[in-house]
């Protein structure tokens, strides 16, 4: 559905062998938004909102410890390296962490990553090294007396910028607030732990709260309500840069760069383009956003129009 939906957006319902043929049609349901003719902003310059960058907090993803692989002694093609050893995410950022990633390598760091689950977005799973986090001078000096507890800081930022709570956002997007603690989620210690801190008041539970709490639709990694957000985005963004639109041309982009950004499909066509060897030893996967081990899912060729249900 995510595949379809951002094709959908890129090429329009004829599908990109049509548009790829014979260009745009100039009606972007059949031919999609890249490409128009003009930027179309409603009103708005381009720009990202603050509901964008609230629903975008996805610090649950990152592990505690990095799993390294030791890409020198893989068993062969599409396999999996052996486990080298583990390093904790604090030791990877800032000063010390420049340092830590130059001596790993990009290569080892990406494949790394690559055969390691990122976390889940739900309570109780946000990364304990980010609860006491080192802030930094500019230059590079640590402020060890100004630590930060990001969670937190992340609930104050919303507040701050008057981002509506949880049930107020879900009514801002016509879509049904909760009435009581089980609307939001089946977990009874969470349930106990919701009512203690905000008072047995529904109204009051901030959005990261309920968007991490949010029981999720069957097939969905995120919550129904950062959904809606990133669906009006994906769209936004791409209707309202003129990278897009009005100057998508060899003039903008060379007639090398137009032709990259056109056969380019994902991450992994950029790693293969960029890094063939290393996407043809250790990714058996065919999304890059998979574990690279996993077994290569076919993609469904036929254009979406054909795919639509008849009415």
């Amino acid at each position: 559905m995510l595949r379809a939906g951002m094709r959908g957006n890129w090429y329009g319902l004829l599908g990109k062998n049509f548009k790829d043929r014979f260009g745009h049609l100039g009606i972007t349901l059949l031919s999609g938004i890249v490409g128009s003719k003009n930027a179309v902003d409603h009103g708005v310059p381009y720009s990202l909102t603050e509901e964008f960058v609230s629903v975008y907090r996805m610090h649950p993803l990152l592990p505690d410890k990095l799993r390294i692989r030791n890409i020198d002694a893989a068993p062969g093609p599409n396999k999996s390296p052996p486990l080298e050893r583990e390093i904790d995410m604090a030791e990877l950022i800032g000063k010390q962490g420049t340092e830590n990633l130059s001596r790993i390598g990009l290569r080892k760091q990406i494949v790394s990553m690559g055969h390691q689950a990122c976390g889940a977005l739900e309570l109780w799973n946000y990364p304990i090294w980010l609860r006491n986090l080192v802030s930094q001078n500019v230059d590079g000096t640590d402020r060890p007396d100004h630590p930060v507890d990001l969670p937190a800081l992340e609930i104050y930022r919303d507040r701050e910028r008057s981002v509506a709570r949880y049930n107020d956002f879900r009514r801002g997007l016509l879509l049904i607030p909760i009435s009581k603690w089980e609307d939001l989620t089946d977990d009874e210690e969470a349930i106990e732990t919701l009512r203690d801190v905000y008072n047995d008041d529904v109204e009051e539970v901030d959005l990261m709260v309920g968007l991490l709490a949010e029981k999720k639709i069957a097939g969905f990694a995120i919550s129904e309500t950062a959904f809606i957000i990133f669906l009006l985005m994906a769209t936004r963004r791409l209707e309202a840069d003129r990278f897009f639109t009005g100057d998508y041309n060899e003039e903008r982009y060379t007639k090398k760069g137009l032709e990259w950004v056109n056969t380019t499909e994902s991450l992994k066509d950029v790693l293969d383009r960029h890094e063939a060897e290393m996407s043809s030893n250790w990714m058996n996967s065919s999304s890059a956003f998979t574990l690279w081990d996993a077994a290569p899912q076919p993609h469904n060729p036929i254009p979406l129009y054909l795919r639509l249900p008849s009415t």
